[in-house]
């Protein structure tokens, strides 16, 4: 039986698969070179790395994705650090998305040698979640369901030539290949930044 603790841990991972599968679609439907990453992949930052749950390489850009699986409703503006997700009874407070997955893409940008402006940072919830009380803005925000034709009119726009397209995909590929020996170092990294919080919360007291 999965316990309390790894139940969203896989409910999430199934996200991130029914994610990978819509913009395989995506892929096929485009007409032109794309790829869509295997796995999670990590990308370097300053201060160790970064995971970004999926990345569709495409001619039109670099697609940098956070996956949410979440029940009930969420409510949050682009600009609160926080946001709430209510229902079952209970309110849980969780790091805001977009900033979140900002950084994700800015990192991207770095990682393949791109452009900022042709790195899309998007943000996915599952179907079943209500997200109509987000602030959304101009921002990605969606719903599996919504991928396909929300990405449409991004897919129009050619930014990379073939030769490019080829090289970033080599480069995620290469990125997937080795995503296995830095997912229990930014697993590590994220049970020390947790811990290093209680302690301060507790010196606090």
């Amino acid at each position: 039986m999965t316990d309390d603790i790894e139940l969203p841990k896989l409910r999430g991972r199934e996200q991130e698969a029914l994610l990978r599968k819509v913009l395989s679609v995506c892929d096929k439907s485009a007409g032109s070179l794309s790829y869509v990453s295997p796995v999670a992949l990590y990308l370097p930052t300053d201060n160790g790395v970064t995971e970004a749950d999926a990345v569709f390489i495409h001619e039109s850009g670099v697609y940098v994705f956070e996956c949410k699986h979440m029940t009930g409703a969420v409510s949050g503006k682009l600009r609160d650090r926080m946001w709430t997700k209510t229902g079952d009874g209970r309110v849980l407070s969780f790091t805001n998305p977009v900033i979140q997955n900002r950084k994700h893409a800015e990192a991207a940008a770095v990682f393949f040698g791109v452009k900022r402006e042709d790195c899309f940072s998007c943000v996915v919830f599952n179907d079943a979640c209500d997200i109509s009380r987000i602030e959304k803005g101009r921002e990605r925000i969606w719903k599996t369901g919504e991928v396909k034709a929300e990405l449409a009119p991004y897919l129009l726009k050619k930014r990379f030539s073939k030769e490019e397209t080829e090289r970033l995909i080599k480069k995620t590929e290469k990125a997937a290949s080795s995503a296995d020996k830095y997912a229990e170092a930014h697993a590590a990294g994220i049970r020390d930044a947790k811990q290093r919080k209680k302690a301060e919360k507790k010196r606090g007291r």
